[in-house]
């Protein structure tokens, strides 16, 4: 399966991403009082503020790791865990704890998060083709042309090993013919030795 189709399979889970993302803000905003030592926060569709210390109101809050939470999203997220519409929600930084925490509980056991963990499954389990998608015509043509010369090269090693070897002549043949040729006869040169001069 390649890239495009499996990020296509994501698109069935775009509500479980944002409702994490979502959820990952109000986490954030209740680990930033924490760290300012906030006791309680007051949020409305356009303001957050903080109590502690340090009060501050603002339409959005930046956190020390550089994490922006806008007061519109805070407000939305915070009326779905509470249960109710209020035009302000103000809860104690105990209180946002323990909303958060009941909120990862439920999406850690919701039937959103169990299709996602089978699209995943089902995602890996998918043969993956390491070459890509093929080009037609020209990947076809390339493939063929390297097949046929690596053809053709097994062919002529091939036949480079089967081709016996020229035998060397040598000089031997020569030797033996020599030897082998008839001699004079000795007897018939002694005997033209002892003729008579006539």
């Amino acid at each position: 399966m390649d890239t495009l189709k499996k990020a296509g399979t994501m698109l069935a889970h775009l509500d479980l991403f944002h409702s994490m993302l979502d959820l990952r803000r109000l986490l954030q905003l209740a680990a930033y009082m924490k760290e300012r030592g906030d006791r309680a926060m007051l949020i409305s569709a356009g303001e957050i503020t903080l109590i502690g210390s340090e009060s501050m109101t603002a339409p959005e809050v930046v956190t020390s790791k550089g994490e922006t939470i806008d007061a519109a999203t805070a407000y939305r997220v915070l009326g779905q865990l509470e249960g109710y519409e209020a035009p302000e929600y103000a809860v104690n930084r105990e209180a946002l704890a323990a909303l958060n925490a009941r909120a990862v509980a439920e999406l850690e056991g919701s039937e959103a998060l169990r299709a996602f963990g089978d699209t995943l499954a089902r995602i890996s389990a998918a043969p993956t083709d390491p070459a890509g998608p093929e080009r037609p015509g020209t990947d076809r043509a390339e493939r063929t042309a390297a097949e046929r010369t690596a053809s053709e090269r097994a062919t002529h090693d091939r036949a480079s090993t089967e081709r016996p070897a020229r035998p060397r002549r040598s000089a031997e043949p020569e030797a033996v013919r020599t030897e082998d040729a008839p001699q004079p006869n000795a007897e018939a040169s002694e005997a033209g030795e002892n003729t008579p001069a006539a």
